[in-house]
């Protein structure tokens, strides 16, 4: 339940987002009907993605851990591929927090001139 708080807490700041260049996406374990049913109850104003047989949570290390919270991850990839920034937390109490720590990030990424 605290991953649906999360993901509707990034919808309210898409805007913001949007505002700083850029995109949200979101991706889940489960199959593309999981994700689209998500989608659709939080009323999501970015893509929610599939990623069934879980390769992008392997290769981002994102395991559960031993009391069965998922690991999750912000990153921030540029228009090259490159991860610019990356943050994983297991504990749901701090994921609120993550999404405004993220927008302080793209809203004071530095732009080229």
């Amino acid at each position: 339940m605290q991953c649906r708080s999360y993901v509707a807490q990034l919808g309210r700041l898409n805007d913001e987002f949007v505002k700083a260049g850029f995109q949200i996406l979101v991706i889940l374990g489960g199959s593309l009907e999981q994700a689209h049913s998500y989608g659709e109850q939080l009323k999501s104003p970015f893509p929610i993605l599939s990623d069934p047989e879980r390769a992008i949570y392997q290769r981002y290390e994102l395991t559960k851990n031993f009391i069965g919270l998922q690991r999750t991850a912000s990153l921030i990839v540029d228009e090259n591929g490159v991860i610019r920034y990356l943050k994983r937390v297991y504990n749901p109490l701090t994921w609120l927090q993550e999404s405004w720590e993220l927008l302080r990030v793209v809203q004071n990424w530095p732009t080229e001139k």
